[in-house]
């Protein structure tokens, strides 16, 4: 009688040994999945609040973003690098940066805005559009946007 419960005691822990290597797989496997982009801005050398996994730093949205910004600004300075989720995203507040961005490198690598807003005939808009469609509206809109122009706007 005495071997019986030693047996049930080596079933249980060979059950337990054999539940917990594929709990364990799977929670490091998540784990993983949920933060494998959160190194890019530590590994450029870019500062910015330490993210979640799978949250990214969305939940220091709660007082809202110009409060989450104005934070970031004064922690971390004119560019911040953070996450919505496991997407980058950054930051730049300099306005020689903006520009460089904006319109000297715009054709070559920031083409492409993220997705999200409204659909139908507003995704045909400024803010949405991508690639040759971007390049298009942006070579159409330009001379609108002189700095002439806008100084004239301004006065």
């Amino acid at each position: 009688s005495s071997s019986k419960p030693n047996s049930l005691t080596t079933e249980t822990w060979g059950l337990s040994i054999y539940s917990t290597i594929p709990v364990t797989w799977l929670s490091l496997s998540l784990y993983r999945f949920g933060t494998y982009t959160h190194g890019l801005f530590k590994k450029l050398g870019i500062p910015g609040p330490t993210p979640l996994p799978f949250f990214g730093n969305i939940l220091s949205y709660r007082k809202g973003i110009w409060d989450f910004d104005k934070k970031c600004f004064k922690k971390y300075g004119k560019t911040w690098g953070f996450y919505e989720g496991r997407l980058p995203a950054l930051a730049i507040t300099d306005p020689d940066m903006i520009k460089t961005v904006l319109v000297k490198e715009c054709y070559s690598v920031f083409t492409n805005r993220r997705t999200f807003g409204p659909e139908g005939f507003m995704k045909n808009a400024i803010i949405r559009s991508e690639d040759e469609q971007w390049k298009r509206i942006r070579t159409l809109l330009t001379p609108t946007f002189t700095s002439g122009k806008l100084k004239e706007v301004r006065n």
